[in-house]
């Protein structure tokens, strides 16, 4: 019987492996959506509204941030992470495919700024909400609670290359539909059906769950008083801070996604509007296969107890990597074929900068998903999905695009979106009255700048302060 024990803790079986890999993949498609697309669809339908994109990112971390707070501890409560998964998915779906319709009320509200902004942060926000019903409280919580020392370094893989499978494909998928479905009619039409047909399936990934999925047989329901005084002790932080290691794991990837963040919600404009790519899809894309790939020598690594290190290394990478992208794609720009992505030849420096921040990112995330969850305390494991959605979305997000919005604003020119040959395109203030355009009349705003990457490295660097105080107490509990 006790071989037997051992032997079904180790395995979680062929089906619970299917359902991390479909559930999460379909979950980092969505996100991928919000987190790229939603900017880009932005820029492209009602013009460079920088203010918006730091806006929505801002209300879309608040209402993620409550969601798993909020569904972490019912969770709890209820011993089941099933239904928030089941219906979380479905209602996120939805949501995603309402995003898209966003753009019919284009022509009536396009000059009203305040209007544009209060219609796309809505619909984003209420995405985001559901979003992390589903994926935050119950998809990260529900593997967190089949991980054991056997299958951590697998798992913790899973976890943190499904975003940038998701990101890939949900970028080369997107950039097809964006590129390939647009209409001289409808220039977002392409927009409109990826985010119908991405929404469409994350609801039958929610059907599905309901139908396939089980909740680990060691969850129980953990009730400590009433709802909203469980819901409340989250922000215990004297307790929390007892946890010195975790305490010290979480403010390191706080810091991290500070400087992530502060670049990242505006790659695929950077890449399409300052650098000039008319499919960025593939210059993000493929350097994030790449970045996958070199992921998988690190599994071992991990579970041979070396998960600081590994991070460590992963962040020293992101760093180098954003010091290449401000140094040397920078300073190439002029001289890349911004027509054709795969002409390597001119276009190296991007890919190897993407694949530096990429390895980094996926590495990072590989290691620290690893560190954290195992320091969970097993009957809180949902209020703590909660707690690290606080340090992983919400701080971040907050600080990383009001940190990026002055440097674009500083550093970058004022633009406006007019119509070049059929394309929309954005031109400064002199190049538009010379195309015969009325500026008074156009949303003004404002592009990404380089400089987002060097104030990306210089915040990433701080995180290696208290993960190096961290490190130390991790090898001290792992001493043989």
């Amino acid at each position: 019987m006790g071989n037997a024990k051992s032997t079904e803790k180790k395995g979680i079986g062929a089906l619970n492996w299917t359902l991390l890999l479909v559930i999460g993949f379909s979950a980092q498609i969505a996100w991928v959506i919000e987190n790229n697309w939603f900017a880009n669809f932005l820029y492209s339908d009602f013009g460079a509204q920088l203010g918006v994109v730091t806006a929505m990112t801002i209300c879309s971390a608040t209402a993620t941030t409550f969601s798993a707070l909020f569904f972490g501890t019912l969770s709890d409560r209820i011993g089941s992470r099933k239904k928030l998964i089941t219906w979380g998915s479905i209602l996120w779906g939805i949501f995603t495919i309402a995003f898209g319709l966003t753009h019919y009320l284009r022509d009536s509200i396009y000059n009203d700024v305040m209007l544009v902004g209060v219609t796309i942060v809505a619909a984003d926000t209420i995405m985001s909400f559901f979003g992390s019903m589903a994926n935050d409280a119950g998809y990260n919580a529900w593997y967190a609670d089949m991980m054991d020392d056997s299958n951590s370094g697998q798992i913790g893989a899973v976890a943190a290359t499904l975003p940038v499978i998701g990101t890939l494909v949900g970028t080369l998928v997107g950039g097809m539909f964006v590129t390939g479905l647009a209409t001289e009619a409808n220039p977002q039409a392409g927009y409109i059906i990826f985010f119908s047909v991405a929404g469409g399936v994350t609801v039958l990934v929610g059907i599905a769950s309901f139908f396939l999925l089980k909740d680990a047989p060691t969850l129980k329901p953990v009730k400590d008083g009433g709802f909203w005084h469980q819901f409340g002790s989250t922000f215990n932080f004297r307790r929390f801070a007892a946890n010195r290691e975790l305490a010290l794991v979480f403010l390191t990837l706080c810091i991290f996604f500070i400087g992530y963040n502060c670049y990242f919600i505006h790659i695929m404009n950077w890449m399409n509007y300052t650098l000039g790519f008319t499919d960025p899809s593939l210059i993000l894309g493929i350097p994030l296969l790449i970045a996958v790939a070199m992921s998988i020598p690190f599994i071992k690594i991990i579970n041979n107890k070396k998960v600081p290190t590994v991070a460590a290394f992963a962040t020293i990478l992101s760093i180098l990597g954003c010091l290449f992208v401000y140094f040397v794609v920078g300073n190439m720009q002029s001289s890349f074929d911004t027509e054709n992505a795969l002409n390597f030849a001119a276009n190296w420096p991007c890919f190897v900068g993407i694949i530096l921040v990429g390895i980094g990112y996926v590495v990072f995330m590989q290691a620290m998903t690893v560190w954290m969850k195992r320091l969970y305390p097993e009957e809180h494991r949902g209020q703590f999905e909660g707690i690290r959605i606080m340090f992983f979305v919400f701080f971040p997000m907050i600080a990383g695009p009001l940190l990026a919005d002055p440097i674009c604003r500083a550093f970058g020119e004022k633009v406006y979106q007019v119509v070049d040959n059929g394309n929309l395109i954005f031109v400064t203030a002199q190049r538009a009255g010379e195309m015969g355009y009325d500026i008074s009349s156009i949303a003004e705003g404002y592009l990404p700048v380089n400089e987002l990457f060097i104030a990306a490295a210089c915040v990433t660097a701080l995180a290696l302060i208290p993960m190096s105080i961290a490190a130390k107490i991790y090898k001290e509990r792992n001493k043989s």
